[in-house]
């Protein structure tokens, strides 16, 4: 077996499927992407898979993004499909629950049946225990963590179903993924991961020229007073994540 083959999970393939086989039972699905990468971070087959369900694509991390990029986005994704609405929405916030519900609402006709899908760290299960009210669904830094399909029932006639994150192995190695966390990065990767991101950020949030300059400045230091390169390297790619080094967008709609 080849890696590309090997890489790909088995839960990955039951989720395909269970997209499959739910999706004339099913309102809506609710497709979690990055804002900040909304091309790359989708999985392109599941239109194929959805047929002709309703989607409401949620670019999530919207706190994180260009904001006119972002406004590009929606529009974008909504002209490029009959039955498709986008919204940008920060899944940490409180207020997301009624922000969704507001263009679940303005979309759909109850009974509300909704999947939530999406590659896997883009901030679903997060987003789902936003709208459930509980913290009922795990959620982690570690891409998969959602191992099967759940269920979670409220009154009102609302279903929610959550799954375990789906990507396309041809995509895994792409470091715009790999810079946001979606997929993982080894620790030997993290020097080109840095070599790109840093460009991004310096000038907007007036940082050193040098990644190793900044690593020096934070006492970034091993014996001699020598940048840990390795320490420096790790906490770049984290603070990225975190959006530490303000909003970033990886993708622009140029062609949309």
């Amino acid at each position: 077996m080849s890696k590309k083959q090997s890489w790909y999970p088995g839960h990955m393939v039951a989720t395909q499927r269970t997209i499959r086989e739910l999706a004339s039972y099913l309102t809506a699905f609710i497709e979690v992407i990055d804002a900040r990468a909304p091309l790359i971070s989708r999985h392109q087959p599941l239109e194929q898979w959805v047929g002709r369900t309703p989607r409401i694509v949620v670019l999530n991390k919207s706190d994180l993004a260009n904001v006119r990029a972002t406004k590009q986005w929606v529009e974008c994704i909504e002209r490029q499909g009959e039955g498709t609405v986008a919204v940008a929405v920060t899944s940490r916030n409180t207020g997301v629950k009624k922000q969704l519900e507001k263009a679940i609402r303005r979309f759909l006709n109850p009974p509300y049946r909704l999947a939530v899908v999406g590659v896997p760290n883009v901030g679903k299960s997060t987003l789902l225990n936003r709208m459930v009210g509980s913290n009922r669904v795990l959620t982690g830094a570690k891409p998969g963590i959602t191992r099967g399909p759940q269920w979670i029932r409220l009154p009102g006639g609302w279903e929610w179903l959550d799954l375990p994150g789906v990507v396309t192995p041809r995509h895994s190695r792409d470091w715009r993924l790999k810079a946001l966390g979606i997929v993982p990065s080894l620790a030997e990767e993290r020097f080109d991961l840095v070599e790109k991101i840093w460009p991004l950020v310096m000038e907007p949030a007036q940082l050193p020229s040098s990644w190793l300059q900044w690593g020096k400045d934070r006492g970034f230091l091993r014996t001699g007073g020598v940048v840990d390169e390795q320490r420096t390297l790790d906490a770049i790619v984290l603070g990225f994540q975190n959006g530490k080094f303000g909003r970033v967008t990886l993708e622009w709609p140029e062609d949309c």
